[in-house]
């Protein structure tokens, strides 16, 4: 075996600060996975991108996240997201029977009420919306809300804060984003804690009562209750929100997609695997090594960290034909792409967000002929999310 030493070149395959590298990702990670599939970055990560050692890693229960520095994100260590076993392995059963095929049938009721009184209003207003702001954040932040059993108020600070949580958790967050995290957290905290008071006083049946009963028989912690509403919270709109978003932009661009997805019930799978696929809503996810390991020849030590680049290894060319298409044709096995992760800290909620996504798209398809882009889609996209904030659609 090899053991590689920090490349030195003359510019930097990865790089995760420019604009250009933010708006597309996908030619770095393809120049960088065919020369360095496994790469010691100058700023001291090792960067994966190759689909095998991807998933191979995802599912190495060597690996951990405990010792990972989230910065003044470091209160999601209470949350599945930062904890290793048995830590995790506790918190996560706590969650796990909300999140059951039968259960999230139920959540999906909510978001499909939800979605059709939006595109009632939609249909008897106009014929043009913001698939963002009048659709897709909507509709899944009512529906954690209603899992969790809280009102679906101050969604825009929710989400607010939720993006500024996010770009902490980047590879190299600036003193300004690190001080909008330490913002959004106190905010967080004070707006989970108003929540905790209403649940203390008029008790209900959502996950947040949940949790409130595993605290008081010492399951969980309190900064484990916060921390895990608070994954709850971005999670359940975020990542679901874009993937929802982009889908129906792909549809817009792409007609044969929508009259698929309508026409091929068979199909819709497949759409929403591509959709995750192409362009993965986190794009990756960040490990340390707890003892050596060898990865692609490499060795690498303990102690380290690794940046395991799920979004490039969505579009690996050894495991994707024509890995930057979008194909109607790709097997449907769904345990392919990676953009849900993998392993113990593979996402909980996978089951939910699929499910929400297909409600969304089958309204869609059944009440419209065309979706059609009816001005400029605005992006926010940080090194580690991607995330669109408007997308004005017209239908017919």
């Amino acid at each position: 075996m090899t053991t590689l030493t920090t490349l030195q070149s003359a510019t930097d395959p990865l790089p995760y600060l420019s604009a250009e590298y933010r708006r597309d990702p996908y030619p770095f990670y393809a120049a960088l996975r065919a020369q360095h599939p496994v790469h010691r970055h100058p700023d001291g990560f090792w960067a994966i991108t190759s689909y095998d050692a991807l998933r191979n890693l995802l599912y190495d229960r060597t690996l951990g996240v405990a010792e990972l520095d989230y910065g003044p994100a470091g209160p999601l260590h209470d949350s599945m997201l930062g904890a290793d076993a048995p830590k995790h392995t506790r918190v996560r059963r706590t969650h796990s029977r909300w999140f059951t095929p039968k259960a999230v049938r139920t959540w999906t009721d909510i978001t499909r009420t939800e979605v059709d009184a939006r595109l009632d209003r939609i249909v008897a207003d106009r014929a043009s919306f913001d698939a963002v702001h009048d659709l897709a954040f909507p509709v899944t932040f009512a529906t954690i809300s209603h899992l969790l059993g809280v009102p679906d108020t101050d969604g825009t600070k929710v989400r607010r804060a939720t993006y500024d949580i996010g770009k902490s958790l980047g590879l190299a967050p600036t003193e300004a984003e690190a001080a909008g995290t330490a913002a959004a957290f106190d905010w967080f905290v004070g707006h989970i804690e108003d929540l905790i008071a209403d649940k203390r006083r008029r008790p209900g049946d959502g996950l947040l009562d949940a949790f409130l009963g595993f605290e008081d028989e010492g399951t969980m912690s309190h900064d484990e209750v916060i921390a895990s509403t608070t994954l709850l919270f971005a999670v359940g709109h975020l990542d679901i929100t874009y993937l929802i978003a982009h889908g129906i932009k792909l549809m817009a661009e792409h007609p044969e997609i929508l009259d698929t997805y309508r026409e091929r019930p068979d199909q819709r799978e497949v759409i929403v695997n591509e959709t995750l696929r192409l362009d993965t809503p986190e794009q990756f996810v960040v490990r340390t090594t707890t003892q050596p390991i060898t990865v692609g020849g490499v060795d690498i030590p303990a102690g380290e960290v690794l940046v395991l680049f799920i979004g490039a290894g969505n579009r690996d060319p050894l495991v994707f034909d024509e890995p930057d298409t979008f194909r109607l044709d790709r097997d449907v096995d769904l345990s392919k792409h990676l953009a849900f992760g993998g392993g113990i800290h593979g996402c909980a909620g996978q089951v939910l967000a699929r499910a929400e996504a297909h409600v969304v798209f089958t309204a869609l398809a059944e009440r419209f002929t065309t979706l059609e882009l009816a001005g400029p889609v605005v992006h926010d996209h940080s090194d580690f999310i991607r995330s669109i904030t408007a997308l004005p659609i017209a239908v017919r």
